[in-house]
């Protein structure tokens, strides 16, 4: 039975992996809320800035009023602008976290590749020790056959 010897660094390197895959996907997750989010708030402003515009064309807005939506307007682009420097930095940190992702992945692989040729060799002997045993036991049957018929011939 084969046994790799670095199969508790290759688990190791598995757990890992899965980690990182896990980290990632909450990154992604993350990313999207905060895109979400940002598009909300796009639409509250696209609506307020459209129903200043109907309400001014009415001409039954006070000055107020104006000063109102201005106000409102004004922090909403605010929040869109902290949104959107938020949303930069956890898509750095997505980018970061796929490329150790990626590293973690090839680690994995090369403890793979060598468990699939240590695997590959140990296979290869058992069947070079297979054919070295059926070629040894042809080998005794001949024998044994030839002793015989030499046997039977005096």
């Amino acid at each position: 039975m084969y046994t790799f010897k670095l199969q508790a660094v290759l688990d190791h390197r598995q757990f890992i992996e899965e980690r990182l895959e896990k980290e990632l996907a909450d990154i992604r997750g993350r990313v999207m809320a905060e895109r979400q989010q940002l598009q909300s708030l796009q639409r509250k402003e696209m609506k307020s800035a459209e129903a200043l515009k109907q309400e001014q064309a009415e001409g039954g807005l006070s000055s107020d009023g104006v000063l109102a939506y201005q106000a409102y307007l004004k922090r909403l682009s605010e929040q869109m602008v902290r949104h959107q420097s938020r949303l930069r930095e956890i898509q750095a940190c997505e980018a970061d976290a796929k490329r150790e992702l990626i590293e973690a992945m090839k680690r994995r692989q090369i403890l793979e590749k060598l468990k699939q040729q240590g695997l590959d060799r140990y296979n290869q002997a058992i069947q070079k020790t297979e054919r070295n045993w059926i070629d040894e036991i042809a080998v005794n049957r001949y024998a044994r056959q030839t002793i015989q018929k030499s046997g039977e011939g005096q």
